[in-house]
């Protein structure tokens, strides 16, 4: 008993060439749109990963900005009490700068993951495919 995979083998041995080109045509179609929806899946990853980098960044803006104001206020006057003001103000911002330089260092490598945004996948699978399909044709060319 015959296999559906050997009829079909069968059927195109004894197809005529048009019927081949068009099997050929629909095989590429159908491969080319498989690729483009593989490209927009693996850049659809690139874009949240890199999202979440610029969102890391940002909340490390903010807290930058926020933090300013409120804890600078506090630790200032708070060493102040043991320290001239100009000192309590300077370790108090030092500390802050640390926080935001280590948000945003935390963002900076998330982004990067994200990173080149190509979609190096669908590239090296369209690469494979189109490797595959000269073999092909090279096996079709009549020998000399």
């Amino acid at each position: 008993m015959a296999t559906t995979t050997d009829a079909s083998a069968n059927g195109r041995r004894d197809a005529s060439i048009t019927a081949l080109l068009g099997s050929l045509v629909a095989d590429v179609s159908l491969l080319a749109r498989s690729e483009a929806e593989l490209a927009k899946i693996e850049l659809k990853e690139k874009a949240s990963k890199a999202g979440m980098g610029l969102g890391l960044i940002a909340g490390a803006a903010a807290f930058a900005f926020y933090a300013l104001g409120a804890l600078i206020a506090a630790a200032v006057l708070a060493l102040a009490i043991v320290l001239p003001a100009w000192a309590a103000a300077l370790i108090a911002g030092g500390v802050l700068v640390a926080v935001a330089a280590t948000l945003a260092q935390i963002g900076r490598r998330r982004l990067r993951e994200g990173m080149p945004f190509v979609p190096a996948r669908t590239l090296a699978t369209a690469e494979e495919d189109i490797s595959w399909i000269r073999s092909k044709i090279e096996a079709l060319r009549p020998s000399e």
